[in-house]
């Protein structure tokens, strides 16, 4: 009996579940199921621009639904969602806010059954186009010396068409660029731009007149480096140079290959002729060809000019004593301007007067010809400097005989009547 009893129990057994794959296989009952976040579209935005108006984007909205159906078909609509549509139709819309219905669409094989919303807020607002900038941001790390340079960007704005409200609120372009993609030598990249906010959200439900550029950019280093800076010719007469105010240093970006190459920065002299009060300057640095100045931004020297504590007389040939000549032969000076600066203390310069300043030139042991001789100067100068410019003159000695025997020649012509 007992035996008979555990046959029972498995016959039953088998028996439910034949009968329950009969009824999941064959009769396929009636279920419910739920589909979440499908995207809202809107319809009839065409017609809108016809009459220069544009839907203000809404941001992204979707729509929940609970759907009925055999458990298979319920199944296959969930497993493939994109078979279901949630439209609203924007066309024949004014200037304004509106609430529209949604037209929720679902497969034939399933019965749409409710919806977390029937109907959306949207705003009409008028349609225009506006250029908009192209921005560069980068990811990645660079080294510390080194960052993107040489950039261009082609084309360098956008235009974006929508609603006003919407487009006014785009800051820019934005276009991404990766470290790793550059390199000392320039690239050419092509990438997509995304329209973002002041806050770099991606604003959407616009349309742009390009969706992609052509960025030109390369790896530059910096570098800082000490400037050089001299000055030429001399201040006005009476004035001086007393110090040339400017950077010590300046910084520069360019190859790295090119920088490791440069000790120091020389910038072009600066003339400073004629001046005789301070000057302030702009600086021409002297930069290989692919080198660019980062900073300062406008370099700049600042030349002091203080009147010299000193006096300058011209003297000529004649002036110039010559010493030391043997009887036998005459000298004469070539003509040239001799200037003598005098620098001593105030008190010294305010009494001093040319005539104190003799110049000197010695012929001792010059033979004929001509001679360059060394000038010198004799005075009473107890404190102070001279320096002479040209520090040389030129001395041509002449026998004298030579000259007398030219004299008795003619004398002698006279007395013979001849």
């Amino acid at each position: 009996m007992l035996k008979n009893n555990k046959v029972n129990a498995v016959i039953a057994f088998l028996a439910a579940v034949l009968l329950w794959v009969y009824v999941v296989g064959q009769v396929n009952p009636s279920t419910t199921g739920k589909l979440t976040g499908i995207p809202i579209v809107f319809a009839g935005e065409d017609d809108l621009a016809e009459n220069d108006l544009a839907l203000v984007d809404p941001g992204t909205i979707t729509v929940d639904i609970t759907i009925r159906g055999d458990r298979s078909d319920v199944r296959k609509v969930i497993a493939n969602k994109d078979r279901v549509t949630a439209v609203a139709d924007v066309s024949g819309l004014a200037k304004g806010e509106h609430n529209v219905t949604l037209d929720i669409t679902v497969p034939s094989s399933v019965d749409l059954q409710k919806s977390s919303v029937e109907e959306v807020t949207i705003t009409i607002d008028d349609r225009i186009s506006k250029d908009i900038p192209v921005e560069i941001s980068y990811e990645g790390a660079f080294e510390d010396t080194q960052k993107p340079g040489n950039v261009s960007i082609h084309p360098e704005t956008i235009t974006a068409t929508g609603a006003a409200a919407t487009v006014n609120s785009i800051d820019h372009m934005h276009a991404v660029v990766n470290a790793d993609e550059l390199s000392e030598q320039q690239v050419n990249l092509t990438k997509t731009v995304r329209p973002v906010d002041a806050n770099g959200l991606e604003v959407g439900h616009v349309s742009l007149s390009n969706t992609q550029v052509q960025i030109t950019a390369g790896l530059l280093a910096t570098k800082t480096l000490p400037l050089y800076v001299e000055t030429t010719s001399d201040s006005a007469d009476g004035y001086e140079v007393t110090n040339v105010d400017a950077p010590s240093s300046v910084t520069l970006e360019g190859p790295l290959s090119v920088l490791n190459e440069l000790t120091q920065i020389e910038a072009e002299p600066i003339d400073v002729s004629g001046l005789k009060e301070d000057a302030t300057v702009d600086l021409t640095l002297l930069l290989p060809d692919s080198v660019t100045l980062v900073e300062p931004e406008k370099p700049q020297a600042t030349i002091h000019i203080a009147e010299a504590e000193g006096k300058t007389w011209t003297y000529d040939a004649a002036e110039i004593v010559i010493d030391d000549l043997a009887e036998e032969y005459t000298a004469t000076i070539a003509e040239q301007t001799i200037k003598v600066t005098v620098k001593a203390e105030k008190t010294t310069l305010d009494t001093l007067k040319k005539s104190d300043i003799v110049l000197h030139v010695s012929a001792a042991g010059l033979e004929a010809g001509e001679q360059e001789v060394a000038l010198t100067q004799i005075s009473n100068l107890d404190a102070g400097w001279v320096t002479i410019n040209p520090e040389t003159v030129t001395l041509t000695i002449t026998a004298a005989e030579e000259e007398d025997s030219g004299t008795d020649e003619e004398t002698d012509n006279e007395s013979t009547g001849e």
